[in-house]
C-alpha cells in the first residue's frame, strides 16, 4: 500500500479540482478523486472531505461516518471549523482553506505519521472497517463499563436494531448496494444519537446502541423516531446495482428483452429499508449476557408481529404476567418463524435460478451466447402474429459469413468458433435496443426488427456488415482472419403468408448477394 495516497472527495465527476491536487502532486503524494457516497479505493490512506462541498454540516458528518480512515476536513470559515470539531475523532484534523499548499501539506504529513503509529491500530482493532462505527468488541467492552456504573441516575436501555429482508437486497442489487445500505442506516442512527448514547456494529445487519434518557416514555419515543428516519430515508442502489436488479426482475417475469443493460450513471432505483428493534432496560443486576439475551428476545418478537416496530422485553414481560418461560417459548416461535421464512425466500430463489438457467440454456446459443434456432423459430412467430394483428411494421436480415468454411480449413476449428463468437459480439454493439440476433445454423445469423420498415432495417444490417468488414480479427496463433458478411434483407408485405415466407425471401437475397461478389447487402422482394 502506498503510504502517500490521498482519496480526495469531489460531489460528482465532472468536478475540477485540480488546481488544488497539482501541488500536492508535486509533493510527492499520490491523490485520487472519489465521488462522495462511494467506497474509497483500499490503497488510499488518507481521506480529504472539502465542507464548502456539502449543503451542510449534517451531510459532511453523514459522508465522514461512513469511512473508518484517517480524515483531513478542509473549512472554509470558522463556523465550518467549529461545526467539523464537535464530531470528528481526536486522530482526525480540520484545516482552514487549501492555501498555502504547505500548510496543508503538513496537515496530512501529520496525519500519516499519526496513521502508521499505535493510536491507529488501535483504533482500527475496534472500528468495523466498513461503517466507520464501533465494532463488536468494542461494543462489550463499553456495554461492560456501562453495568459497572451503578450510580448513573438515567433510565438506559439496549437496543438491537435489524435491517428487514437484508438478504434480499443483496439478492436483488448485489452486495455493493448492501454495504451502502448499511453504511447510510450506520450514518443515520449515528445522526439520531445523543452524545452521550453508544452505537456500534453488532455484525452482519445488525445495529447495537446504548441509549441514556430521562425517563422510559423518551427512550421509547427517541427510537421510534430512528426507526421512523430509517423507514422514511431515500436509499438508493447504485447505478450499475440497478441494472443488475432490473435484469434480474427481467428473468423472474421470465420477459423477453435483448436490451443492453442501463449504463452506470443512469437515474438510481430507490430500495425500501426498514429495520426492527429489541430493546431491553438496564437493571441493578443486568449482566452482558442477559441484557443483550433479552434484547434479541424482543427483536424476534418485533419480527413476529411484521417487522418495522419497537418492542422491549418489559412489555412482553407484562404480557405474559412475569413468566420468563412463556417468553422464551415465544422466543423460539418467531426465530423458527423468521429463520422458516429466509429458508423459504433462499429456496424459492435457489428454484427460480435454477428454472431460469435451464430455460436459458434451452433458448440460448452454447458458442456465441445469442439465442438458438429454436428461441428463434418460436419468437419469430410470436413477431409475426403481432406484427399482422396489429398493422405493424417487421422486417429480417439473414446474414452469411463468407467462405467460412476456408476459415476452418486454414486456421483451424478453435479459430472458426473464435470468429463466430466474434461475430456475435461486433453484431450485438451494432444493431438497437429493440433488435434481436439468433444463431439460425452453422455460420448463418437472423437479425430480427419488430416495429422497423424496410429502409431502416436495412440502414441497421448494412452497419453489421460494414462493421464485420472492417473488425479486426486473429486466429489462435495470432494471424489475421479477414471476415465479410453477405446480407439478405426481407420484410413483412401482403405477399408473405408466415414467418417461413419471410426467411425464405431474406434466403433468396442472401443467395443474389453471394452471386453477386458476397460482402454486400440485398434486399428481397
Amino acid at each position: 500500500m502506498d503510504p502517500k495516497t490521498i482519496a480526495w472527495v469531489v460531489p460528482h465527476e465532472a468536478y475540477d479540482d485540480e488546481t488544488v491536487i497539482a501541488p500536492l502532486r508535486e509533493q510527492g503524494f499520490r491523490v485520487l478523486a472519489c465521488l462522495a457516497g462511494v467506497p474509497l479505493p483500499a490503497e488510499a490512506e488518507l481521506r480529504v472531505l472539502q465542507a464548502d462541498l456539502f449543503a451542510d454540516t449534517r451531510r459532511l458528518r453523514r459522508e465522514y461516518v461512513m469511512d473508518g480512515r484517517p480524515t483531513l476536513i478542509v473549512a472554509s470559515s470558522a463556523e465550518q471549523e467549529a461545526d467539523a470539531l464537535e464530531f470528528i475523532k481526536p486522530r482526525d484534523d480540520v484545516v482552514r482553506g487549501t492555501r498555502p499548499v504547505e500548510l496543508l501539506v503538513l496537515r496530512l504529513a501529520r496525519l500519516l505519521k499519526h496513521a502508521g503509529g499505535e493510536a491507529l491500530l488501535q483504533s482500527l482493532e475496534f472500528t468495523d472497517e466498513l461503517t466507520g462505527l464501533a465494532n463488536r468488541k468494542r461494543w462489550q467492552s463499553q456495554l461492560a463499563q456501562e453495568l459497572g456504573n451503578t450510580l448513573s441516575p438515567d433510565c438506559r436501555a439496549v437496543v438491537l436494531f435489524d435491517l428487514d429482508h437484508f438478504k434480499q437486497i443483496n439478492d436483488r442489487f448485489g452486495h455493493q448496494a448492501g454495504d451502502q445500505v448499511l453504511r447510510e442506516a450506520a450514518a443515520l442512527l449515528r445522526e439520531e444519537i445523543a452524545p452521550g448514547d453508544r452505537l456500534a456494529r453488532w455484525g452482519g445487519e445488525e445495529f447495537v446502541a446504548l441509549i441514556s434518557r430521562y425517563d422510559r416514555q423518551t427512550v421509547v419515543a427517541d427510537v421510534q423516531r430512528m426507526l421512523q428516519r430509517l423507514a422514511e430515508h431515500a436509499f438508493h442502489a447504485p447505478a450499475a446495482a440497478t441494472a443488475a436488479g432490473a435484469a434480474f426482475e427481467r428473468l423472474v417475469n421470465r420477459f423477453d428483452e435483448t436490451a443492453p443493460a442501463p449504463l452506470e450513471g443512469e437515474a438510481t432505483q430507490r430500495m425500501a429499508v426498514t429495520a426492527s428493534a429489541g430493546m431491553a432496560f438496564l437493571g441493578e443486576r443486568s449482566t452482558f449476557a442477559d441484557v443483550m439475551n433479552q434484547a434479541d428476545v424482543a427483536l424476534y418478537e418485533a419480527k413476529g408481529r411484521g417487522r418495522n416496530r419497537l418492542v422491549s422485553y418489559e412489555s412482553l414481560q407484562e404480557s405474559s404476567g412475569g413468566e420468563d418461560r412463556d417468553l422464551y417459548v415465544r422466543h423460539f416461535e418467531n426465530v423458527t418463524r423468521v429463520m422458516t421464512e429466509r429458508m423459504t425466500t433462499l429456496v424459492t430463489h435457489m428454484g427460480r435460478s435454477l428454472v431460469e438457467a435451464a430455460r436459458r440454456e434451452a433458448n440460448q446459443d452454447a458458442l456465441t451466447q445469442l439465442h438458438n434456432r429454436r428461441y428463434f423459430d418460436a419468437r419469430l412467430s410470436r413477431e409475426f402474429e403481432t406484427a399482422r394483428k396489429h398493422g405493424r411494421a417487421l422486417t429480417i436480415a439473414l446474414i452469411d459469413l463468407d467462405h467460412f468454411h476456408d476459415v476452418n480449413a486454414t486456421h483451424g476449428y478453435p479459430t472458426g468458433d473464435h470468429v463466430l463468437r466474434r461475430f456475435a459480439e461486433i453484431a450485438r454493439h451494432s444493431v438497437r435496443l429493440t433488435d434481436w440476433l439468433a444463431r439460425y445454423g452453422g455460420e448463418e445469423f437472423c437479425l430480427v426488427m419488430p416495429d422497423t420498415d424496410l429502409e431502416t432495417g436495412a440502414r441497421v444490417a448494412e452497419r453489421v456488415r460494414r462493421q464485420v468488414a472492417g473488425a479486426e480479427i486473429r486466429s489462435i496463433e495470432q494471424r489475421s482472419v479477414p471476415l465479410t458478411a453477405s446480407v439478405g434483407v426481407a420484410q413483412l408485405d401482403a405477399g408473405v403468408d408466415n414467418p417461413l415466407s419471410l426467411v425464405q425471401r431474406a434466403s433468396a437475397a442472401v443467395l443474389a448477394a453471394k452471386q453477386a461478389g458476397r460482402n454486400r447487402l440485398v434486399i428481397g422482394s
